[in-house]
């Protein structure tokens, strides 16, 4: 039988029609007990690939109710919920994740992931928890920050989620640095905002923040030092004495991060659809 919602949307061009009309399921060519839910499948992935973003927009509203009918169908709700976050449909993204049965790690991260970028911070912290020690470098940061918006700041609670993170992720080393320093520990604050300078020569903010932990220690001569590559590296229109003003005055913060390339993320913790 033909959608008729979407013959109005798209006329013949509904690319789901095209696979029904594949199969054959009265004959034999097709032992498929479910061809809508196959025919749906392979649109969500095909169509993801193809990027249309048009067609999915649409479908992910219209066919909600024929993917959920099928709850004991995995990856038919994997792949609607990739669909769902390709076109930034964030919360059908993760309504579709939870109604997996028997999620695995990888789901509990992708669902965290996506609530994070919600700013759902209390979801993202449950879903992060009941991974423990098994996440992902982006989960680690998303976890970490989704605790600091909710206020918890214990510095050993961060550096056990961050200290796998630390030795790629300059905002994992800031965010340590920051705790740190508000703690009065400025050696490790040093430490650990020089680490993320490191990581992020060309950020002016990440430079002037390991500065201040520096100014804190009374490393003067070594911040002067540092002011030819600093102008070098971060390109900063800044003048010495406003410089000086900076790490003086500076009152060191991390702000929520976005998760750069969230699909791209997701779909690789639940196994890649898209090629880079």
């Amino acid at each position: 039988m033909e959608d008729d919602a979407f013959k109005n949307l798209f006329g013949e061009d509904n690319p789901l029609n095209d696979f029904l009309k594949g199969f054959d399921t009265k004959g034999f060519r097709m032992p498929d007990l479910d061809p809508k839910g196959t025919a749906l499948l392979a649109v969500f992935n095909i169509e993801v690939i193809k990027g249309d973003k048009r067609y999915l927009e649409h479908a992910v509203v219209e066919y909600k109710q024929e993917v959920y009918e099928r709850e004991d169908n995995f990856s038919l709700l994997e792949a609607y919920a990739k669909a769902a976050l390709f076109v930034g449909n964030l919360p059908l993204c993760c309504e579709s994740l939870r109604k997996i049965k028997n999620p695995s790690i990888r789901h509990s991260q992708a669902v965290g992931l996506v609530d994070y970028s919600q700013g759902n911070y209390g979801l993202a912290v449950k879903s992060f928890k009941a991974v423990k020690e098994n996440l992902s470098l982006p989960a680690r940061i998303a976890y970490s920050l989704s605790l600091l918006e909710l206020g918890f700041q214990e510095v050993k609670m961060h550096e056990e989620i961050l200290k796998p993170a630390l030795e790629k992720s300059g905002i994992a080393n800031s965010i340590l640095g920051y705790l740190s320093f508000n703690a009065q520990d400025t050696a490790s604050a040093e430490k650990y905002l020089g680490a993320a300078a490191k990581l992020n020569p060309s950020s002016e903010r990440v430079r002037l923040d390991s500065m201040r932990a520096m100014d804190a220690n009374g490393k003067t001569q070594e911040i002067y030092a540092q002011m030819n590559s600093f102008y070098i590296d971060t390109n900063s229109k800044l003048t010495p004495k406003e410089i000086t003003e900076q790490i003086k005055g500076r009152k060191l913060s991390v702000s929520r991060a976005p998760i750069k390339n969230l699909f791209r993320v997701v779909d690789s913790l639940l196994g890649r659809i898209i090629e880079d």
